[in-house]
């Protein structure tokens, strides 16, 4: 019984303690920016922002179309172990969702 809720808080503090050092180690990093006179232009990068927009993006939609394909082999095929399936499309349509984002990030940079 004690085993079943250990697990759950430790991964949850682990999150947070991660998130945690991120956090601080980023403020420390422009506080020292500042302090040396770098411009807040080159601390944030819009640019970088919006392309990490359009990955994050383009990856859940490779995750939807893989769960969607996961499910139609399940109900075509209708196999054994389809958990396989799921698991494998996933993982397969993310990423050909991130080559495909590989792919357009030059060409918005250059204004295709």
């Amino acid at each position: 019984m004690n085993g079943d809720i250990i697990v759950p808080i430790t991964f949850v503090a682990a999150i947070f303690g991660i998130l945690f050092l991120y956090l601080r180690s980023r403020h420390r990093e422009r506080i020292a920016m500042i302090e040396r006179g770098v411009t807040a232009d080159s601390i944030e990068n819009k640019a970088k922002r919006a392309s990490a927009t359009l990955k994050v993006g383009m990856l859940c939609v490779g995750i939807g179309v893989g769960i969607l394909m996961g499910y139609l082999v399940d109900r075509i095929f209708n196999p054994e172990d389809s958990s396989v399936f799921y698991f494998a499309f996933i993982f397969l349509f993310g990423g050909l969702g991130l080559i495909l984002n590989y792919k357009i990030e030059p060409k918005k940079k250059n204004g295709f």
